[in-house]
């Protein structure tokens, strides 16, 4: 029987493919008759002239997945409002010039907030998977440094007493999973592994190295007359395999198909191997 995590986050670097894998897992999940929320960062600091974020909230929609895009002030006047007891002051504190720059300013605070709000849907409906379309590597990064790095700089207070939370909940047994993708090239398997060791480096966590749009394991592919530019693809992946079979946990076979949907469909067979 599979061992469902609670929170799934899908990182690496640019053009790699995350947002449609996690639909593609978002799909596979549902079909496994599991509540799913898709998640992804609308916006990365507070400003009236922020721009926003729609990374796949339409085709969230077309797939019927439940997609929502978190904005970072509405989720920091949630917080404070809580803590406050009172939403007027939650709007009001972050709206001044010092929280803003609070915010802004400090490393990691934004997705500390974020965090808080993710777990509280954890906490709403305990049965939801959660999968969270990180924008970049670096991002997952800081986003989990995040909750180690706070519990250091605040010995007391609320900010410590919910980053301890944070970090007793999200790094407990069987809670998350970092699916970190990446393409069948060396230099972009050698910066999932180095994102990897540093995810490591804060504590132990479940993480997996997808490999993503492989040819590899396409019945025929190397028996056919290929343009020059694809034999260089699978020889690269060639090298991949012989370098670092060990290090990554499995292969998504390239979709041949042009439109979205459809790719995500193509995909949802392999996701269960991202479990």
């Amino acid at each position: 029987m599979a061992n469902y995590k609670n929170l799934y986050i899908f990182t690496g670097k640019g053009g790699v493919g995350k947002t449609t894998l996690s639909f593609a897992f978002a799909k596979y999940l549902k079909s496994q008759n599991k509540k799913v929320k898709y998640i992804y960062f609308k916006t990365g600091s507070i400003s009236d002239n922020q721009k926003t974020i729609d990374q796949g909230q339409s085709l969230g929609d077309e797939l019927g997945i439940d997609c929502v895009g978190l904005d970072l002030k509405d989720c920091a006047q949630g917080y404070i409002g809580k803590k406050m007891k009172s939403e007027i002051i939650g709007k009001w504190v972050v709206k001044t010039p010092f929280f803003r720059a609070l915010i802004n300013m400090i490393p990691g605070f934004n997705y500390l907030i974020y965090l808080g709000r993710i777990l509280e849907y954890l906490k709403e409906d305990p049965e939801l998977i959660i999968i969270i379309d990180s924008p970049s590597s670096g991002h997952a990064l800081t986003m989990l440094e995040a909750t180690h790095n706070f519990s250091e700089i605040f010995q007391s207070g609320v900010v410590f007493d919910d980053t301890k939370r944070m970090i007793d909940l999200m790094f407990g047994k069987d809670f998350l999973q970092v699916n970190i993708v990446t393409l069948p090239t060396l230099m972009s398997v050698h910066e999932s592994l180095e994102l990897d060791e540093s995810l490591q480096k804060i504590t132990k966590i479940d993480s997996k190295i997808i490999c993503n749009n492989s040819y590899h394991g396409i019945e025929g592919v190397e028996d056919s007359t290929l343009p020059e530019f694809l034999e260089n693809k699978i020889n690269n992946e060639h090298q991949v395999i012989e370098e670092h079979r060990g290090s990554i946990a499995t292969f998504i076979t390239h979709s041949p198909s042009i439109n979205a949907p459809q790719i995500v469909k193509d995909l949802i067979p392999s996701m269960e191997k991202l479990v």
